[in-house]
């Protein structure tokens, strides 16, 4: 198959998006488990920190040449293993992070991600990730001619697309989810009543 069959063949059936799920059910359990009461000694908790920066580094930016960038930059085999295990990488990579953090072995890390400025984007965040893919669909849906991929043009088209998909996400959020959480506490009152 070519790479127009990718995203329908391969990136988004649900079978090859299990590996990660299934760390992160591993991970919560465990978190469940130790009652988020883990802690590391320090040493490893920076060598840990460092495997799983560079892991995720490797899986985000391996594959890219610096000086070129070839077509058939891969074999047959290394394109298999990389998307054979990437995803449960990039999933083992963000769980360390989640994990580090949930269990107070994320020093500078919790800190950032505790930010309050974060706090109305991670409200938004799964509307983004619903709507980013409608975004993008329709802006390359409504090209009427070749788009030139150099750096500047993926970054434009990264900065229009993240912004749009935030406006889109807030309307959408303020529009089913916001109604649905008031609807979720006015039922669970009633069941706290009772």
């Amino acid at each position: 198959r070519g790479r127009a069959d990718y995203f329908s063949y391969y990136y988004i059936r649900p079978y090859c998006r299990m590996g990660p799920y299934i760390v992160g059910i591993i991970v919560g359990s465990f978190l469940y488990k130790t009652d988020c009461k883990v802690k590391i000694n320090k040493y490893l908790n920076l060598l840990l920190w460092l495997v799983f920066a560079t892991l995720a580094v490797v899986v985000l930016y391996g594959l890219r040449d610096p000086i070129s960038f070839p077509e058939d930059a891969l074999s047959r085999d290394v394109s298999a293993l990389y998307n054979a295990t990437h995803k449960i990488v990039w999933g083992a990579c963000v769980c360390w992070v989640i994990f580090a953090c949930a269990t107070g072995n994320g020093g500078f890390m919790n800190t950032l991600l505790s930010w309050s400025p974060f706090v109305p984007l991670a409200r938004l965040s799964y509307c983004i990730y619903l709507s980013h893919a409608m975004v993008i669909f329709t802006y390359y849906d409504s090209q009427r001619s070749l788009i030139y991929l150099d750096d500047l043009n993926i970054i434009y088209v990264f900065l229009a697309t993240l912004v749009l998909s935030v406006m889109v996400a807030f309307v959408a959020s303020l529009s089913f989810e916001a109604p649905m959480m008031g609807l979720e506490k006015v039922i669970f009152k009633r069941d706290r009543r009772n």
